[in-house]
């Protein structure tokens, strides 16, 4: 008999749901109060009271119900006549789980709401797989996001941290499943958007690093704004790449060419050596070569778009030997 009742229980809300009725009315019918944030009918001015079925347009239909004139309760989303979107509102303000829909039915992202606004953690789903993981604080990023592969379950691909919607950390994951091998490469921003350190793992085990400084004023024949790029192979300085700051864009496309590096491997795995890739030039032009530190070997280029001086060695550079 307890059971009974239960069960009475359990399926009355349930039976309630399905049987109240709708009041189906056109958007345009209705207006947003601003100074008191209430949708009222254009016609009588009255608060919507009850549940109403807003056409938005011929694709969406919004069920929402109402208490004097603010949305409390379930509300679900409909577009082309599918479950789009599901959450629950008090007074006029999101709160608790809401949930995204695919055309087919299946969840695309799981949201959570204080008070309005985005908090805790949002999943987005691919073909039923976490795709990506992002943390909210006051309905801004703020804390780390995941990206995982699409192809291989739970393998992370991509990592970020960020401080109210600024990104100030990325990695990046590649796997090299023959060699056991985990490349990650972590970017490191400042508060004005500008990568100003890359660094290159294998495994846990630091290669390479770029420390990046802006506006670096070098005194030669004349006085140079560049932008400079020292490359350390682990922590030890390798050698340091200056731009001159002519072109904005020609800058940052040679800034690409050059963080721009993917890791091979010898025969003997314990021996990693670095390639560039998908360089777009078949060769730079150079201006003045620099010898700042000749006790460390340390060569800096001045590039610019000029004559027939090329910097050998461009291409390729075992950092090994």
């Amino acid at each position: 008999m307890k059971n009974l009742i239960a069960l009475f229980f359990f399926l009355a809300p349930m039976s309630i749901c399905f049987a109240q009725e709708w009041i189906k009315v056109d958007l345009e019918q209705t207006e947003y109060v601003y100074s008191n944030g209430k949708t009222c009918l254009k016609k009588t001015g009255e608060p919507l009271n009850g549940n109403y079925a807003i056409k938005f347009n011929r694709y969406q239909t919004n069920y929402e119900p109402f208490i004097d004139g603010l949305k409390n309760g379930e509300v679900s989303v409909y577009r082309n006549k599918k479950l789009s979107e599901k959450g629950m509102y008090q007074n006029n303000l999101k709160e608790k789980e809401w949930l995204y829909y695919n055309e087919d039915g299946t969840i695309r992202r799981r949201s959570n709401f204080e008070n309005g606004l985005q908090e805790g953690t949002e999943t987005d789903y691919y073909n039923g797989r976490i795709e990506k993981t992002s943390t909210y604080s006051k309905n801004h990023l703020n804390g780390w996001q995941s990206i995982y592969s699409i192809s291989e379950p739970q393998e992370l691909k991509e990592k970020a941290f960020f401080e109210k919607d600024r990104k100030t950390i990325g990695i990046r994951y590649r796997k090299i499943d023959s060699l056991n091998f985990t490349l990650s490469d972590s970017l490191f921003y400042d508060v004005h958007r500008k990568l100003i350190l890359k660094k290159s793992f294998v495994n846990d085990t630091l290669l390479l690093q770029f420390n990046i400084s802006y506006g670096v004023v070098i005194k030669d024949a004349y006085e140079i704004k560049t932008t400079k790029i020292e490359v350390y192979h682990g922590n030890k300085l390798n050698i340091a790449y200056l731009f001159p700051e002519l072109d904005k864009y020609e800058t940052e496309m040679r800034m690409r060419e050059l963080l721009n590096y993917e890791f091979a491997y010898y025969t003997d795995v314990k021996k990693p050596r670095l390639l560039v890739s998908d360089l777009t030039r078949n060769n730079f032009n150079t201006t003045t070569f620099y010898r700042l530190y000749p006790a460390d070997n340390l060569q800096s280029v001045i590039y610019h778009k000029g004559e027939d001086d090329s910097l050998p060695g461009w291409y390729y550079r075992d950092v090994n030997r």
